[in-house]
């Protein structure tokens, strides 16, 4: 009988298993059909993709081109948005009257940009206690989907309230909202609002009411462009 020799059990035993990896690398091979269905696939979701971006391309040019003739006149000290607010804004012409005073001289027009600034404060003195939020016309040059338009309260220097909205909730139809717990003597005190973004990487303003001594070359003031929601 004749015995394999070590040498050539190895030999055997390498072959059998290259053979076996042949084997499997040949089970794993695709197909040219199935080569041929992923690159058709492919190009689907390829052609998906360019569409998509054909559409929010256009959506962009829209968008700039209204904000091109809606805001030519932004930088201007002649430029009031007063007639030009969509009705959903209602709420913050009334209470801007309501709990500012007379709005006589002053304009309607966007803040400095809130990337520019730490933040925005106004200062407020309202009639009525449990103030549980405020309503803000932010406005930006391009559709935004992340980042925060943040709102802190003071009272003093004690901050009193925070709160956030997103600026993908951003419309040119209604404000946003920014809710917190009710401030109960809201009445008692004059309030500070600072009003700032976070997370964002393109222009953010807000409206506020602006008025400007000596014919545009004096000092500016300012006032909230804002509605006050009260808890019952």
């Amino acid at each position: 009988m004749q015995t394999e020799t070590p040498s050539r059990l190895l030999q055997i035993t390498d072959s059998d298993g290259l053979a076996s990896v042949a084997d499997a690398q040949a089970q794993e091979k695709p197909s040219v059909s199935e080569l041929q269905s992923r690159v058709e696939h492919l190009e689907k979701e390829l052609n998906a993709v360019r569409m998509k971006g054909k559409l929010i391309s256009q959506e962009l040019d829209l968008f700039r081109q209204r904000r091109v003739v809606f805001w030519s006149d932004r930088f201007r000290n002649t430029f009031d948005a007063w007639n030009l607010m969509n009705v959903g804004f209602q709420q913050l012409k009334d209470d801007s009257a309501i709990f500012c005073g007379s709005n006589t001289g002053f304009r309607l027009q966007p803040s400095l940009s809130l990337l520019r600034v730490p933040f925005l404060t106004y200062r407020i003195r309202l009639s009525k206690p449990r103030l549980t939020a405020i309503l803000l016309a932010p406005v930006v040059d391009v559709p935004l989907t992340t980042g925060e338009v943040c709102l802190r309260i003071f009272s003093g220097s004690d901050c009193i309230a925070t709160s956030t909205a997103a600026v993908s909730d951003i419309s040119d139809n209604a404000p946003i909202r920014l809710d917190f717990p009710p401030i109960e003597d809201s009445h008692q005190h004059e309030l500070i609002l600072r009003v700032f973004v976070q997370g964002v990487d393109a222009p953010v303003r807000i409206f506020e009411l602006r008025r400007y001594a000596l014919s545009g070359f004096g000092r500016l003031s300012t006032r909230p462009f804002a509605g006050y929601i009260f808890a019952p």
